[in-house]
């Protein structure tokens, strides 16, 4: 059976509750990051669903080219499995079976980046059960050589890794949090090889980090959302060229977070932060001014409890979207952008099956618009959402 968007109408007390507050606090209020419209636009973006199976417990999902053939590849983590996943695109939204690589135990993260300076994406995936890093070299054939693994030193436990270029060296770097408390800067030499550079306190049970220039400066930083008890910030890191970083920006939004990503949503050119609140069913947005500062809007609502976040054009207005990944309700639901930082309510649920959790957007079948790839986490699923073009929209298929 196809399946539908169904709207999502607020219940009558949201209602009553909006208007009152639109009654109290005039035209104000009604520029909060998520808004009601009478009438929105029936669309569906997405075709039906193509699955692919993956590991026991999958915990990560990455899309990158991999092979420098222009198509995006997706990377997967199982932590049950103690491997990792390589999903080789052919280019027209179906891949390739996997290609399956031993790791350390309870790979938890992944990260993709040329880091020994041969022009051939590299992969680096975190073992929190060893306290370690996986550093797996790409090769001109196509395949992979696994080079050893990299020592956290007495820090343990590691949850999440980003890369970027944290000093200007044009050599690839690793941020990494840990459990408890804990942040370790990794800076690459460019052969492969990396060395420790510093370690941070981070606070309360770091969940997620994403790798962006939010000050313009031409080096990376990075950001952390937390989910520790009652945890209600987000901290931002900014880079000082030399692999060192300030004090960290604490900026209050959001409760208990467990992921968090980057995207221009009010396209002034800075770049924006967005977290998932899965215990209230909700979405913090955090717009940054390109100085490395952000203000914290109210939360706004989502589905049953969101896990993680695309942001896209999906309604092809020219204007950034939200793609939210539902594990309750086993659904993707789309958030219609305005521009401004505001969304339309209500919004549109796409189902996908139990438990989704990890989610990436890419262009998988070079047609120019962004589709989504999703794990479901209860089932070892890969799921495949490819965008519609006018309404019609076809997955190809390749014979081996």
């Amino acid at each position: 059976m196809k399946p539908q968007f169904k709207k999502r109408l607020p219940e009558a007390g949201l209602k009553l509750t909006r208007l009152l507050i639109l009654g109290l606090a005039g035209v104000l209020a009604g520029l909060t990051a998520c808004e009601q419209q009478a009438e929105v636009k029936n669309f569906e973006p997405f075709a039906l669903p193509k699955s692919y199976s993956v590991g026991k417990k999958p915990s990560a999902l990455l899309a990158h080219d991999m092979n420098n053939d222009g198509f995006a590849d997706l990377l997967v983590t199982n932590t049950d499995s103690h491997n990792l996943q390589y999903f080789q695109s052919y280019g027209n939204g179906s891949f390739k079976e996997p290609l399956e690589m031993a790791v350390g135990r309870e790979p938890m993260g992944v990260a993709a980046a040329d880091f020994d300076s041969d022009g051939i994406p590299d992969i680096a995936v975190i073992n929190y059960g060893d306290n370690n890093i996986s550093l797996i070299l790409g090769q001109k054939d196509g395949m992979f050589r696994k080079r050893g693994s990299i020592s956290l030193g007495q820090l343990r436990l590691p949850v999440a890794i980003g890369t970027g270029d944290f000093n200007g060296d044009r050599k690839a770097d690793l941020v990494v949090t840990l459990r408890f408390d804990k942040l370790v800067i990794l800076l690459g030499n460019g052969d492969g090889s990396f060395k420790l550079a510093e370690s941070y306190q981070a606070a309360s049970n770091p969940a997620s980090l994403v790798v962006g220039d939010f000050n313009h400066d031409k080096f990376d930083d990075f950001a952390i959302a937390f989910n520790g008890v009652k945890v209600n910030y987000i901290r931002v890191y900014l880079a000082q060229g030399d692999g060192t970083f300030k004090p960290p920006i604490k900026i209050t939004g959001g409760m208990q977070a467990t992921f968090i990503t980057k995207g221009d949503v009010n396209s002034d050119g800075h770049l924006d932060l967005l977290v998932t609140n899965p215990l209230s069913d909700s979405l913090t947005l955090f717009l940054g001014d390109g100085k490395g500062r952000f203000e914290s809007l109210p939360d706004f609502a989502a589905e049953k409890t969101p896990t993680a976040i695309v942001v896209d054009d999906f309604n092809n207005d020219k204007t950034p979207d939200l793609a939210v990944a539902n594990k309750r309700d086993g659904s993707v639901s789309i958030l219609e952008g305005r521009g401004d930082g505001s969304f339309v309510f209500p919004h549109y649920n796409f189902p996908v099956g139990a438990g989704p959790r990890a989610m990436v957007g890419a262009d998988f079948n070079n047609d120019g618009l962004t589709d989504v790839a999703l794990l479901l986490y209860e089932k070892s699923i890969l799921e495949i959402l490819m965008r519609k073009i006018e309404g019609v929209s076809t997955i190809g298929t390749h014979d081996e």
